[in-house]
């Protein structure tokens, strides 16, 4: 059903997917006659460009931050206002990304179980099929080839048929009981629920929690219609105030709306010409994936009298699901964690990010929340000495605006990460400058190009990175730099800090 528009809400194109975000500590850069004699030439060179950026026009209003550090001792070499606390963003996501390759292993598969209860008699199942989530962030999603939710539904209802069930006499449901019902972290923002970088992660998630709201543009300034949803949504209304802007000036539309509500508030502008596509967060993903595994069934002739269900609905009518055994009958993996962790980080999924945080007290509590995984996240970098007064994470993407950080944190962090087990996991899956992910166009006309590795990310006046790089004799090294509340537009300013990192890697 699509309604009537009458709510408006824009939240920058640029922000939330992801960023990297700057720190403050010192009022001039460190005096680089403070470090060893064999490296004071390169640094004085350094210190020199970094005072010119600092002296940029759109820096002056705001803050520009700038962490260096060796690797392997973690001596901070340069600084410049690396000592105070801001929103870092994005960076969010390698703290996390680090700490589930800590925590659960590069080899860790999420699971999804298909299991029933009740009694199986000449082939009715009198009891209840669960569809049980435990996290999984990546089923049916198209970043990867073996993540084709046709063939995985195909499998599904095959398993079932194997299992001798033609007809169900109960439900279908979704089981989302391993995570806590309150989805998004509470420090996100009404603006960004709805759109696809505001899909909180679930214990079942399905096709990257997003779909596509197709347009219709009309005339100039008029009314763009909707035409479809794809996939198509249950129970999903539209509030529709998108109008119609000149040609080229790209998805300037925004959708509001909480987890599960099937309400979503649309608004902002589309370019005229054809059909126009934007993306947002399926309000509830866990009913959908029940609803469309149900469709499928019947449409093999196998009914099931009760219909889908999930247990957060049942919850919410004041009904109650058997607490009694369940026979397992398939059991569905993610791909292994690291090759996730190369996704979240090489394309900054935040849904990704919220998921691997969610999971990191492993079976030790539950239900499993945000809560729970950013207590697990702080003991673990606690235990390794990681002084956390400067460490407000709120999330595990970075999105939530409330959360902060120092860029002397992130390289002493880097420096923690180098002396573990999963490093090599962690440096492949940062995006390496002029070649891959968010820093493909990222100082790639210098030595930085192909040897640089950074997570990246922008939001409205923030812009920020962070990672390792290799000095010409081979050192690695790891460094922190952002700009929040710059003044001027981001394609400029971006060219400022990708030219900095490309003098950063030259001076060495």
């Amino acid at each position: 059903m699509y309604a009537l528009p009458f709510f408006k809400n824009r939240v920058g194109r640029i922000g939330r997917a992801g960023l990297f975000l700057l720190t403050c500590s010192q009022n001039t850069p460190q005096n680089p006659s403070a470090v060893s004699t064999p490296l004071r030439p390169q640094l004085e060179k350094l210190r020199q460009a970094l005072q010119t950026l600092e002296g940029e026009a759109a820096f002056r209003a705001g803050l520009l931050s700038f962490s260096l550090a060796k690797v392997e001792t973690g001596e901070e070499l340069l600084a410049l206002n690396a000592q105070k606390m801001l929103n870092t963003a994005s960076v969010m996501k390698a703290l996390t990304t680090a700490s589930a390759l800590a925590l659960l292993g590069k080899s860790y598969q999420f699971a999804t179980h298909l299991e029933y209860d009740g009694q199986i008699e000449a082939g009715v199942l009198k009891g209840n099929l669960y569809i049980k989530g435990q996290g999984d962030p990546i089923l049916g999603s198209s970043l990867r080839p073996d993540q084709d939710l046709a063939r995985i539904l195909a499998v599904w209802s095959e398993k079932i048929r194997q299992a001798g069930i033609r007809r169900i006499e109960g439900h279908l449901i979704a089981d989302e009981s391993a995570f806590a019902p309150g989805l998004s972290p509470a420090a996100w923002l009404w603006g960004d629920m709805g759109n696809y970088f505001g899909a909180p992660a679930g214990a079942i998630n399905v096709l990257d929690n997003t779909y596509k709201l197709y347009f219709r543009p009309g005339a100039l300034g008029q009314p763009a219609q909707i035409v479809k949803t794809e996939p198509q949504i249950p129970e999903i209304y539209f509030f529709n105030e998108v109008k119609t802007a000149g040609p080229d000036t790209g998805d300037q539309a925004s959708i509001s709306g909480a987890p599960y509500d099937p309400v979503r508030y649309v608004s902002g502008t589309v370019p005229m010409g054809g059909i126009f596509t934007i993306k947002g967060a399926i309000p509830d993903p866990a009913y959908w994936l029940v609803h469309r595994l149900a469709s499928l069934l019947e449409g093999q002739g196998i009914s099931c009298t009760a219909g889908p269900a999930t247990t957060t609905r049942l919850t919410r009518e004041g009904k109650q699901w058997p607490d009694t055994r369940r026979i397992r009958i398939h059991t569905h993996l993610s791909p292994p964690l690291s090759a996730i962790v190369g996704l979240t980080n090489a394309y900054s999924i935040n849904l990704y990010a919220e998921a691997l945080l969610k999971a990191l007290p492993g079976e030790k509590k539950s239900p499993l929340s945000t809560i729970t995984g950013l207590q697990a996240l702080q003991e673990y970098w606690a235990g390794k000495g990681i002084d956390l007064r400067n460490f407000r994470p709120q999330d595990g993407s970075g999105l939530a605006p409330t959360y902060g950080l120092t860029t002397s944190l992130l390289t002493q962090i880097l420096h923690k990460i180098r002396q573990e087990a999963y490093f090599e996991e962690f440096y492949a899956s940062l995006p390496i400058a002029g070649v891959s992910g968010t820093m493909l166009s990222v100082a790639s006309d210098s030595r930085a190009k192909n040897n640089l590795r950074a997570k990246s990310g922008a939001m409205t006046g923030v812009l920020a990175y962070a990672g390792y790089f290799k000095t010409s004799n081979g050192e690695l090294m790891a460094f922190a730099l952002a700009a929040n509340r710059y003044q001027g537009e981001y394609p400029p300013v971006k060219k400022l800090l990708s030219d900095f990192m490309g003098q950063m890697v030259e001076s060495f």
